[in-house]
């Protein structure tokens, strides 16, 4: 966990598991060549706040380490940053380590869980329906964050503390059942030492840990499969599920909570319920179906794709912006359109001579220009219609029966921006192209237009 000559931070309470570690890290700085700093953070809620912070500050003094303190409104912060006192000051505490940390190049930091929290975690997510990633609770190393004392419990601490005669402080919140992890700590798991195993701790321990290992296993797996099958946009992700349904259902499993964590401020009110919902309605292959997901976030399924985005992914498009080309471009004239949702569009006008070959790329066609009476590049409108050829001649099919049976999702039909003359539809992209717009023998001028990369929608 710590390698020689290295600054070590360690988060300080004064309670009996930060005082026990900092008791041991003091006794081993020589040993392992560390230099020791610590941080203490004042949440601001109880009045013996006051008391604990004086206490760190005479254990520092005494065995010479550097302590840097913090002051942070833990009810207010709650408040604006949405969630619990307990998340806040969770929150607040790591950002106090993480800042003093880089100011002072400490390149890990000790917190002090112990066996007993990882089992308190490991009851509170499988009771609040994780999967197997929440199963696997605390890590002893995550990142540049280390968990020295995951070898002990609360018992052995308490001992080691009685052995040194070393005081500490006690947070009487902690005796109050009134919040989960204090029913779980102070009844369920007492409970269960007494009256099912003694071992009851170190048990769960054990069981986190090859939770752990299982879920990084199935996570180093899913890593390509994500890769192959999953497009991310800012807000957006899309599955293509012809290749994922295919796959073991813990590597499924894997890749949308994956998806939702890149979405997500948080995973702590996404479960498995969640997740097998999702897996429910991607086993689906007809028609389209959506569930409504913490955080406002939506799943959709349309046919062989699912789309997991914010409910109000739409309202930037609502607006219809409207992209017209010019009718008085001359030959070689040029210009950019950047299209949302689609990529930059170069646009050109060229000269036809007969001897030129037709593009065949999805996103670079050829219209005739000489044809077109008002070029507009905008969403779909409800009574836009699409020429295509049947035999010698043409067949007007309204865009949205189109899009149906090319199986365009309904979620993203109206963010497919149409090249349009009216309520005549020249080309959808990345689907369909009118046959009324084509070049022909009397073709003068050629527009030319060419997206760059298809957009996230490629057809």
């Amino acid at each position: 966990m710590i390698e020689p000559g290295s600054v070590v931070l360690a988060g300080f309470s004064g309670g009996a598991d930060s005082t026990a570690m900092m008791l041991t890290l003091c006794s081993l700085k020589n040993v392992l060549d560390i230099k020791l700093i610590a941080v203490h953070v004042n949440h601001g809620i109880r009045k013996e706040a006051e008391e604990d912070e004086a206490f760190v500050r005479s254990f520092c003094k005494e065995h010479d380490i550097e302590c840097f303190f913090y002051q942070k409104d833990i009810p207010k912060l709650s408040k604006k940053w949405k969630m619990t006192e307990e998340e806040a000051g969770r929150r607040a505490r790591y950002e106090a380590f993480f800042e003093t940390a880089k100011k002072n190049g400490a390149s890990v930091i000790a917190v002090a869980h112990h066996q007993n929290d990882v089992a308190e975690t490991l009851l509170m997510n499988l009771l609040r329906g994780s999967g197997l990633h929440g199963a696997g609770a605390i890590r002893p190393v995550r990142g540049n964050i280390i968990r020295p004392f995951l070898c002990v419990n609360r018992d052995e601490i308490e001992k080691y503390l009685r052995h040194k005669r070393q005081l500490f402080c006690h947070d009487k919140t902690n005796d109050e059942n009134i919040h989960t992890r204090n029913i779980v700590r102070n009844i369920l798991i007492p409970r269960m030492e007494k009256d099912v195993n003694k071992n009851a701790v170190a048990h769960l321990c054990r069981a986190a840990i090859e939770f752990a290992k299982a879920d990084g296993y199935i996570q180093s797996e899913a890593d390509e499969v994500y890769k192959a099958v999953v497009h991310e946009k800012k807000g957006l992700v899309k599955i293509e599920l012809k290749d994922f349904r295919d796959k073991d259902d813990a590597i499924k499993s894997a890749i949308i909570l994956r998806c939702l964590e890149s979405l997500t401020p948080s995973r702590k009110d996404i479960t498995s319920a969640h997740v097998d919902s999702i897996l429910a309605i991607a086993a689906e292959t007809a028609g389209t179906a959506s569930i409504d997901l913490p955080y406002n976030l939506e799943a959709v399924r349309s046919y062989d794709s699912l789309t997991i985005g914010t409910k109000d992914t739409k309202s930037s498009l609502n607006a219809e912006k409207e992209f017209e080309i010019p009718s008085n471009l001359e030959v070689g004239d040029e210009l950019k359109i950047d299209i949302p949702n689609l990529g930059i569009a170069h646009i050109k006008v060229l000269q036809y001579n007969g001897g030129k070959l037709f593009p065949s790329a999805k996103y670079t066609k050829w219209f005739d220009y000489d044809r077109i009476q008002r070029a507009i590049i905008r969403p779909r409108k409800p009574d836009d219609y699409i020429l295509l050829e049947q035999g010698e001649s043409l067949h007007k099919k309204k865009i949205g029966k189109l899009m149906t049976d090319e199986k365009v999702p309904k979620a993203v039909r109206d963010e497919i921006y149409l090249l349009t003359d009216g309520s005549n539809v020249l080309w959808v992209p990345g689907i369909r192209m009118s046959g009324a717009y084509k070049i022909n023998d009397t073709t003068g001028r050629i527009l030319e237009i060419n997206i760059d990369n298809g957009g996230f929608y490629n057809g």
